[in-house]
């Protein structure tokens, strides 16, 4: 999922403190992008298999990965640029390619939910935070993206994500909100 971090055009010997502490982000950063490949063609490749917890679970932790990368760029941000933009670029590369294996794992579990034909009662919730994230990534992130980094069908396959989504919640049991009321 990540190229080799080596092939960053960075001389760690003579990189500064900042920039060794970046690559060895990065390689970090590449073992965990293979557990994100694991858990992202999991979700999508056994779908059918997946219990909700799970599907909620692999959101999660997918969640975090990404968190993790926004780590990464927080710590380049007083790099020089000639050694800040190859990691950033791989960072970003990495980050784009997760969220579109999330997507694809979202959409192959709501096919499989829609046709069971039963939703989790706690499941709404769940929808409408993972809704929030889709959001916000397709709002914040993306647009900062280059174009050259984003999966050819990563827009139709953000529309029919959130379609599916949006149909899960329709069907779900409208739960209460009880922090308001008095």
């Amino acid at each position: 999922m990540v190229q080799d971090y080596r092939q960053n055009q960075i001389d760690v010997v003579a990189a500064d403190t900042a920039a060794s502490q970046a690559v060895r982000l990065l390689q970090v950063l590449n073992g965990r992008a293979q557990d994100m490949q694991a858990i992202t063609t999991d979700l999508y490749e056994r779908a059918v298999l997946i219990s909700f917890s799970d599907y909620a679970d692999a959101f999660r932790r997918v969640q975090e990965f990404l968190s993790f990368c926004d780590v990464i760029e927080s710590k380049l941000e007083d790099m020089p640029p000639v050694t800040r933009e190859p990691i950033l670029h791989e960072v970003t590369a990495v980050k784009v390619r997760a969220f579109h294996a999330l997507l694809r794992g979202i959409g192959a579990y709501l096919t499989v939910l829609d046709k069971r034909g039963m939703i989790n009662f706690f499941a709404q919730a769940v929808f409408l935070m993972q809704q929030d994230v889709l959001a916000e990534f397709r709002r914040d992130i993306l647009p900062n993206v280059p174009p050259q980094l984003i999966p050819e069908n990563m827009g139709m396959l953000y529309d029919e994500v959130e379609q599916r989504m949006k149909q899960m919640l329709d069907r779900c049991i409208d739960v209460p909100d009880f922090r308001f009321e008095t």
